[in-house]
């Protein structure tokens, strides 16, 4: 495990990744092997890593417009731009996430390179519970914990439109098991550009089953699984999908 604390500021602390990358945290995140595993599902190019976003079919090209659902820490953000992508779009509901964001990508934002959109993504508009530890910055989730808050969702269609984008080119997508609703809340976009998909299907038993049949209804004449893993549950699912034109 590699990591550093660089800085701290407030609140926030600036941590640096296997000496190369690096991202602003909650001051209360532990430098724990959690936090380095998921370093390692976004950065870590080996067949074992089910979780590589950058898989199959999934790449990303000099000058692709990429939608980072669920952007968290900004990992794949950082990834993404390292790729050649011309701009990035953090979706991301957590306030304190987003203010990592706007602190890891400072420079991005100023060139427009890099949008933080601070809202959960939804099947429509409106507001949703959302619950939130710093302690623990990936378990943000949608849901009625009693620590739960009410934030603004809207769909990935309505953002694009009102940020005037000509096109998009790449979806990422990890929300802790609201995949299937922001899926379906960016079918417009995805049967007029067929943007390629990396989506985390792992949360539950049916996830897979459903966001590939979303892809299918759009188009999608490619469509791929990655990993295998179990939850409590026990059931077995696929840990991601791959989909492109």
């Amino acid at each position: 495990m590699n990591i550093r604390v660089m800085a701290e500021d407030g609140g926030f602390k600036h941590l640096r990744f296997n000496d190369t990358h690096n991202a602003w945290f909650p001051q209360e995140t532990a430098l724990s092997a959690e936090l380095w595993s998921e370093y390692l599902s976004v950065f870590w190019l080996h067949r074992a890593n089910g979780h590589y976003y950058l898989n199959h079919g999934t790449l990303i090209k000099p000058g692709d417009i990429c939608l980072d659902c669920g952007a968290c820490e900004g990992f794949f953000g950082l990834q993404a731009l390292a790729a050649g992508a011309a701009k990035v779009i953090c979706i991301e509901p957590s306030e304190t996430m987003a203010a990592c964001l706007k602190k890891t990508f400072a420079a991005e934002i100023k060139t427009g390179r890099v949008l933080v959109e601070n809202v959960a993504a939804g099947v429509m508009e409106g507001t949703v519970r959302f619950s939130f530890d710093g302690l623990d910055p990936f378990s943000g989730r949608i849901g009625a914990a009693t620590t739960a808050i009410n934030i603004p969702m809207t769909t990935i269609t309505k953002i694009c439109a009102d940020l005037r984008l000509s096109r998009v080119d790449f979806i990422k997508m990890d929300i802790e098991g609201a995949e299937i609703q922001a899926l379906e809340g960016a079918l417009p976009l995805l049967e007029k550009f067929h943007p390629k998909l990396a989506i985390t299907t792992y949360h539950r038993p049916f996830d897979y089953a459903a966001l590939r049949a979303l892809a299918i209804a759009a188009g999608y004449q490619q469509i791929r699984s990655a990993g295998l893993t179990q939850r409590d549950d026990g059931i077995y699912r696929p840990m991601m999908l791959h989909a492109w034109k």
